[in-house]
């Protein structure tokens, strides 16, 4: 079916300001780039006419998947994650791989960006890595990955980022989640831990008891574009995949090519989910017949293939 998100929509309120942050700073290049209104687009997200100020496909040198969509809009209303709790379920963050943490870190604090935490390290599955969280333009929350061991096959920009590695999505119930994106995707879950204990409650701010369940769907080898799904047990947040809506800011929704609409459409309909068919979108990332259904969490999921003409 299909290996990995095209695009993760991201919307924002200023456009060169996404591109300073990504393009400036991280290095990806952009490979479309539109300026001003997209009435199809427009109408396709329900918003009115005009709504868009412009948009921006922009991607790690090299990588067929894992772009971004940068989309401004003329009202944008407020980012999605704004004042979020940790557990709050909803998009939550985009993973840049990096080399050289310690390094990156101190030149995006020259860049006056500050992070949420120190830069920690950890081990899964005989895996050393080191994490940091930095939040983005419009409360978008980063987290940087540096690989010990290996690159796993990643290629870097110049300023030594790849993104996006991982788009982190927080549910209610990964397993369910998983399910869904196997058996409408075909995508594959490509690992599961389940982290228990003092270490992970205070990382996160759980409560005594509760446990983080991960589950990492796409396909073997593949580095970008992978959906992680992150489910906290016994831990409760408030559900903001609602506010995940254009001209919402912020991390809003997931893009996914696929060979066949219409067989998108019967694997969804044997799961009892409706799709609603799009129109034809002379789109930045090409012309494209698009539709879109809900997970079981409430993510929307756009799904695209090519047009004729």
């Amino acid at each position: 079916m299909t290996d990995a998100i095209s695009h993760v929509v991201v919307g924002g309120a200023d456009l060169d300001l996404a591109l300073e942050f990504w393009v400036g700073h991280h290095g990806l290049e952009v490979a479309a780039r539109r300026s001003g209104a997209d009435p199809a687009l427009e109408a396709w997200w329900s918003l009115s006419p005009g709504a868009i100020a412009g948009q921006a496909l922009v991607r790690t040198p090299g990588a067929a998947t894992g772009w971004l969509h940068l989309v401004a809009f003329r009202k944008p209303r407020p980012p999605v994650r704004a004042g979020a709790a940790a557990t709050d379920l909803g998009p939550k963050s985009i993973d840049v791989n990096c080399r050289d943490m310690p390094a990156r870190m101190a030149a995006l604090s020259a860049a006056g960006f500050n992070f949420r935490s120190p830069m920690s390290e950890y081990e899964v599955d005989a895996i050393r890595a080191r994490e940091a969280q930095m939040p983005g333009h419009d409360s978008t929350n980063i987290v940087l990955i540096e690989l010990l061991d290996d690159g796993a096959g990643v290629t870097f920009t110049a300023p030594g980022y790849a993104a996006c590695t991982s788009f982190v999505v927080i549910v209610p119930d990964g397993a369910a989640e998983s399910r869904f994106f196997q058996a409408v995707l075909g995508l594959d879950e490509v690992m599961h831990h389940r982290l228990t204990g003092p270490g992970i409650e205070v990382a996160v701010g759980l409560p005594p008891g509760a446990a983080l369940d991960m589950r990492l769907l796409g396909r073997e080898g593949r580095v970008f574009g992978r959906l992680e799904l992150i489910q906290y047990e016994g831990a409760a947040g408030t559900n903001r995949f609602p506010l995940a809506r254009p001209p919402a800011t912020g991390a809003l929704h997931v893009r996914y090519a696929v060979p066949s609409l219409q067989e998108i459409a019967t694997r969804a309909g044997s799961l009892g989910c409706s799709v609603d068919q799009g129109p034809v979108l002379d789109a930045p990332f090409g012309r494209v017949r698009i539709a879109a259904l809900r997970s079981p969490a409430g993510l929307r999921v756009e799904v695209f293939e090519a047009a004729p003409g």
